[in-house]
């Protein structure tokens, strides 16, 4: 198993900051997901699941979905991978006060079984690289007002 653990402090109270990472719908405006859409009726829950377009290497997009296993407003939500990942994915955002603003740390579990598990170390350096830039943007469009 690889974690990837990435963190950055933001500049707004952890409220606004836990609204915009639970708005899927604003997703794909600081990610690098090209679509995301929440596909179960109903507010965000535990058992809600979202669907996500992600773009791939060559210009190929990948379609996976995840499902919301823990929510604990302003401080933690957690997902899992359902479909479209070829091995175990799970997501935990956790936020705190910190400096003025809001600490969030993303830790991803990349969890590559077999001979798979010979590039998880490669597998994990390239969403640190490219998850790292998604963050970057959402620190800069929260702290700028874009969102």
């Amino acid at each position: 198993m690889s974690a990837v653990v990435l963190s950055v402090t933001i500049l707004r109270p952890v409220g606004d900051v836990f609204a915009v990472l639970t708005n899927v719908g604003l997703a794909a405006t600081w990610s690098s997901a090209l679509e995301e859409e929440l596909i179960t009726p109903g507010p965000l829950r535990v058992g809600s699941r979202r669907r996500a377009v992600v773009p791939m290497v060559g210009g190929r997009t990948m379609e996976n979905e995840m499902e919301l296993t823990e929510l604990v407003p302003d401080r933690r939500l957690a997902m899992r991978g359902v479909r479209g990942f070829p091995f175990p994915v799970r997501i935990v955002a956790e936020l705190e006060p910190a400096d003025g603003g809001a600490m969030l740390r993303w830790t991803t579990y990349l969890e590559p079984g077999g001979i798979a598990r010979l590039l998880g170390p490669v597998l994990a350096a390239g969403y640190k690289r490219s998850f790292s830039r998604d963050l970057a943007r959402l620190k800069s469009m929260m702290e700028s007002g874009a969102l």
